[in-house]
């Protein structure tokens, strides 16, 4: 590979140089306030996976605690069914005997 050729100061006066090292200074500051943005969008990109991971967890456990709590709720309401199915039959049944006498 051939070496780069050396760069020419022909037209280049002092005020471009200065002028050129102050556009570059700044586009330097801006990269470098750019990059921090970033890094600081990374930090609030993490913070919220982990709560949305936490917020799934929750909703694991909240389905779980609801199909429990329906089950019991279901046991309870057919036991009450059968009480009164139970308490209707005994009582018809009693009605029933208690004209035969």
């Amino acid at each position: 590979m051939d070496p780069l050729p050396p760069v020419s100061r022909i037209g280049w006066d002092e005020q471009k140089i200065m002028r050129t090292r102050s556009e570059l200074n700044t586009v330097k500051s801006i990269m470098k306030e750019n990059v921090q943005k970033i890094m600081e969008r990374q930090g609030k990109l993490d913070d919220l996976v982990e709560r949305a991971q936490k917020l799934e967890e929750a909703s694991d456990v909240y389905v779980k605690c609801a199909v429990k709590i329906k089950r019991e709720m279901s046991w309870k309401n057919r036991a009450i069914r059968y009480a009164i199915i139970t308490i209707s039959s005994v009582s018809a049944f009693a009605g029933v005997a208690y004209s035969f006498l």
